[in-house]
């Protein structure tokens, strides 16, 4: 133990007087002659009081010199713990009896007098044999030693020590070592206990994601968990050196106010926690929502002391809320959306679910009359065997598809269609999910389709008889006009070319217009004869290579004569190392007649045509080309121009006579070789011809 000092006692008294001295002669100087009396009157108290206190400590100094060695030992029994009274080379002078017992209680084998041995072979712990260099440091520098927490360990033991050592003087001239050992094993057992629990609390406090808060009985803040700082500096602006004291009520939410004083009650009171599940509270533009929670904290006598109050943050989960429900209703928005009828069934094979649409198709008004029914209660009863094996396939997992016809409310029945899949839940069959569509309206197009099927297939056999009645007209009247027609034509050559005779200018004029018009009415009964071939797939012959040169030139050739005469320009141009195509000569110079000759028929006084031919990107086909200057053709016009007996309406068009026959043959022989026409027209601009054929290599 330290022994007490009163040297601080005598210093401010020692302090004072000189202070006082001082005020004195100040005062004397000023002539201030009963402040200096009431000074100097102070001053000698002081200085009275300074001499009987130094007696009385020199007395007592005194008093503790002791002399023999039953006061020595009578002064170490005087202290509460272990201690030892050595010489400065560590020689034990005495050691009271709670020495012996520690050393008793350490299992220590010691002789029964230790007095005028060293402390090292007492072997006292907790530095047993090694004292020796703390007693040569405190004797050096004349200063206590002194340790709190010294731990040592036996074989079958271990604890700790509080250790003092201090220079002692007993007698004149007689310099001693007080060495005091005190046991504090269990005291800093039970302080290490303490500090363990206090240190696992504040991992808990600090470890947990919820803002924590501690109040004492008038609801102030005693401490707070970090994310509880955080969440008042952010909301309430205040820094950590305001939280000690702050009242609860200015960092609860504002909803709170009005209720606080129940609040108060419940729990201080009637000590009963008290809970709000969403709270909402907003920090600028964004929304935050705790739990809040108080729970009182009650002593071993039941009395509340301190509350705990919880901000638990359940932001997510409201949002997450928040999301499924708009979920759920967008998704019940979409199946009440739904023209077919919607259900679910649960793993009995009950219904448990239907959109509106489905009761509608069972002339139903709740949803409460479908419930807990079974499909086979809401079918015919034909189709009850097909929906209890299509309910054993979903059981099985499988996915099916099939139709089946609804027992109405009303009595009728109505064909729908089901799709429908099984529901599992960690590999357990969950119920049936599944669409009805209504066939009413299929079965009623089905109906009429295939009326409608009906009536064609008869209208087509109707068709087909007039149209081969048709063929068979055509044919027949071909053949019977050409033979009187031929007949026509001889004789119209004959008079034309003075085999009959010669005749006068106005009668040979008419020969020629009579000649003129059976050469026309032969190309009318050819084209329709070729028609005839054409629906027959007999219009292409055989097929042989032909340079593409020969055949423009032998059709430009045959019409330069006339173009001549109508003072049209004729003109050709074939690209060099063309290939030979592969072709009907004859029909292929049908068409370049059939293209010229229209082209001669439009284009006006003056006008040029050009004919001509060039390799294309394919190089198994050639593209030959009739260009015009004409007045070209209307964009609508086109198409039309390919089909049998279309004329487009120009001036030009009536005057040239025709059946509109020439471009549906030449489209024929085209196709027939597997090339393609068309035409490229600019009203007022003329018109272009183009179609391809096959090379003799490609064909």
């Amino acid at each position: 133990m330290k022994p007490r000092t009163d040297s601080g006692v005598f210093y401010v008294l020692a302090g004072s007087i000189c202070v006082l001295a001082v005020a004195v002669m100040a005062a004397a100087l000023m002539n201030r002659r009963l402040v200096a009396i009431a000074l100097t009157a102070v001053t000698l108290a002081l200085a009275a009081i300074l001499f009987l206190s130094l007696a009385w400590k020199f007395r007592r100094m005194k008093s503790l010199l002791l002399t023999t060695e039953e006061e020595r030992q009578l002064w170490l029994e005087s202290f509460p713990s272990a201690a030892v009274l050595l010489n400065e080379d560590g020689t034990i002078l005495g050691l009271n009896r709670h020495c012996i017992d520690l050393l008793h209680k350490l299992d220590r084998e010691f002789s029964d007098d230790l007095v005028q041995t060293s402390i090292d072979e007492a072997f006292l712990p907790p530095y047993f044999g090694n004292w020796t260099p703390l007693l040569q440091a405190t004797v050096s520098t004349q200063r206590p030693f002194e340790r709190y927490a010294e731990q040592y360990f036996l074989e079958s033991s271990s604890g700790i020590c509080k250790v003092w050592i201090s220079p002692q003087k007993l007698g004149p001239g007689q310099n001693h070592l007080l060495v005091s050992v005190q046991d504090i094993t269990s005291e800093a057992s039970e302080r290490s206990a303490l500090l363990e629990a206090q240190e696992r609390e504040a991992g808990i406090f600090e470890g947990v994601p919820v803002k924590i808060a501690v109040l004492d009985r008038n609801f102030r803040l005693v401490r707070c968990n970090n994310l509880m700082q955080q969440w008042i500096y952010a909301t309430r602006g205040l820094e950590l050196d305001h939280f000690p004291g702050l009242a609860a009520l200015d960092i609860m939410p504002q909803e709170f106010r009005a209720d606080w004083k129940h609040i108060l009650r419940r729990v201080l009171v009637e000590g009963s926690a008290f809970e709000q599940p969403r709270v909402h509270e907003k920090i600028g533009d964004v929304d935050y929502f705790h739990r809040v929670r108080l729970h009182p904290l009650s002593d071993e006598s039941g009395n509340v002391r301190e509350a705990l109050l919880l901000y638990e943050d359940v932001t997510e989960y409201v949002r997450l809320e928040r999301r499924l429900a708009e979920t759920t209703d967008y998704l019940n928005l979409l199946i009440e959306s739904l023209n077919d009828g919607f259900y679910a069934m649960d793993a009995q094979g009950k219904f448990s679910f239907c959109n509106q649409a489905f009761l509608d198709m069972l002339g139903m008004t709740r949803a409460e009359e479908l419930y807990r029914k079974e499909p086979t209660d809401i079918v015919v009863a034909s189709e009850t065997r097909k929906i209890t094996r299509m309910m054993e396939r979903r059981r099985r997992g499988e996915k099916v598809f099939f139709e089946t016809a609804l027992k109405r409310q009303d009595g009728s029945q109505l064909p729908v269609q089901i799709s429908s899949a099984p529901l599992f839940r960690s590999g357990n069959f969950a119920g049936i999910v599944g669409i009805s569509h209504d066939l009413s309206e299929r079965r009623r197009l089905e109906a009429m389709v295939e009326r409608t099927h009906q009536d064609l297939e008869k209208a087509y056999e109707e068709l087909s008889v007039l149209d081969k009645m048709k063929s068979d007209f055509i044919a027949i009247a071909s053949h019977e006009l050409r033979t009187p027609l031929s007949i026509i034509k001889g004789y119209a050559d004959a008079f034309q070319f003075g085999e009959l005779g010669e005749l006068a200018a106005p009668q040979l004029d008419k020969i020629k217009i009579i000649n003129s018009r059976a050469d026309q009415m032969t190309k009318i009964i050819n084209d329709l004869l070729d028609v005839t071939r054409l629906e027959e797939g007999r219009l292409v012959g055989e097929k042989w290579p032909a340079p593409v040169e020969g055949l423009i030139l032998n059709a430009v050739s045959e019409y330069k004569i006339r173009a001549d005469q109508g003072g049209q320009e004729l003109s050709y141009q074939v690209e060099e190392n063309l290939p030979p195509v592969s072709v009907d000569v004859w029909r292929v110079h049908q068409v370049m007649e059939n293209l010229i000759g229209n082209a001669l028929k439009f284009t006006p006084h003056g006008g040029t045509i050009e004919v001509g031919a060039r390799s294309t990107d394919d190089p198994e086909m050639v593209e030959f080309e009739v260009r015009d200057t004409g007045p070209g053709i209307l964009e609508e016009e086109q198409e039309k121009i390919f089909t049998i007996f279309y004329q487009t309406e120009t001036d030009s068009s009536r005057s040239a006579g025709g059946l509109g026959l020439g471009l549906v043959i030449s489209k024929g022989i085209v196709e027939g070789h597997g090339g393609r026409i068309w035409v490229e027209s600019e009203p007022g601009k003329g018109s272009s011809f183009k179609f391809t054929l096959p090379t003799s290599r490609g064909a």
